[in-house]
């Protein structure tokens, strides 16, 4: 086996000066000069500085974008929480049908609406606002007159022969209020606001009981809040029988729906039934 031969390299002491530096130089690697460090050294700290700085942005924008999501109230100038939707009326359907085309409506003003009461029991509200009252003439139930307010609507249901006045747009339901829910239609175009009013008035002919109501100087007197006045936002039911004091067989019955009746409201309806006339 031929042994392996390593290159010979000459002696140190058999070199000159210049040929051992020449013979380190290509032995050891040359450092870069310490300038080029230094440069190279700056180079990546200003690197990583732009990369800290960036994150740094990225991050507050995401923040930024957050707390507009969170909280919109400081974005629109508010101090917390969001600003509150505006307040939108909820409107419904005739409460004892779809369609409002029909029926002999004669006037469907919009009321102006008064001061509101609690949400069920007697009221305990601010007083009733001052509305010019006027006599409201019911050929339809023998010549009956109401004292109510003067923007109050009338309509006649020709099926039935019912009357219908309200503080609020009157509308006749496809039925005529033929089918009406408990006894009593509600042809109202939306659900009584608070205050509002609807009455149905039916004429009847019944010599006996007439003497008998008119016997007993019945007043309107409080009942039982129907399913269908409920329907329609009301809180507070009011019956009574309208008889004539010339000794006729004329009744007219009444049913008084009211939603969140003011102070003084229910009591000005009361004295209107009670001194109800025949002209």
């Amino acid at each position: 086996m031929t042994a392996e031969r390593f290159p010979e390299f000459p002696e140190p002491a058999d070199l000159s000066e210049d040929e051992l530096r020449a013979l380190l130089e290509r032995a050891v690697p040359q450092l870069p000069a310490p300038a080029q460090r230094l440069e190279r050294v700056k180079e990546k700290a200003a690197r990583r500085r732009r990369r800290r700085v960036a994150g740094v942005s990225a991050t507050a924008v995401v923040a930024v974008a957050a707390a507009g999501l969170v909280l919109p109230g400081l974005r629109d100038g508010g101090t917390t929480g969001s600003p509150a939707p505006p307040a939108v009326s909820r409107l419904a359907p005739p409460a004892s049908g779809s369609s409002t085309a029909s029926g002999a409506a004669t006037d469907r003003r919009e009321p102006t609406p008064t001061a509101t009461g609690p949400m069920t029991g007697p009221a305990t509200g601010p007083p009733a606002a001052a509305t010019a009252v006027v006599r409201h003439h019911y050929p339809e139930l023998s010549g009956l007159d109401l004292m109510l307010p003067a923007d109050w609507g009338t309509l006649t249901a020709p099926k039935t022969g019912a009357v219908f006045t309200s503080s609020q747009d009157l509308g006749l339901p496809t039925d005529g209020c033929v089918t009406p829910l408990d006894g009593f239609c509600t042809p109202l175009a939306r659900t009584l606001e608070p205050g509002g009013v609807l009455i149905m008035m039916t004429l009847q002919h019944n010599k006996l009981m007439a003497d008998k109501f008119r016997s007993s100087a019945r007043p309107a007197t409080p009942s039982e809040v129907v399913g269908a006045c409920r329907t329609v936002g009301g809180t507070a039911q009011t019956t009574a029988a309208i008889t004539d004091t010339a000794a006729t067989d004329v009744i007219v019955q009444v049913s008084v729906c009211l939603a969140r009746p003011a102070k003084g409201q229910q009591e000005q309806l009361d004295d209107a039934l009670t001194n109800a006339a025949f002209s």
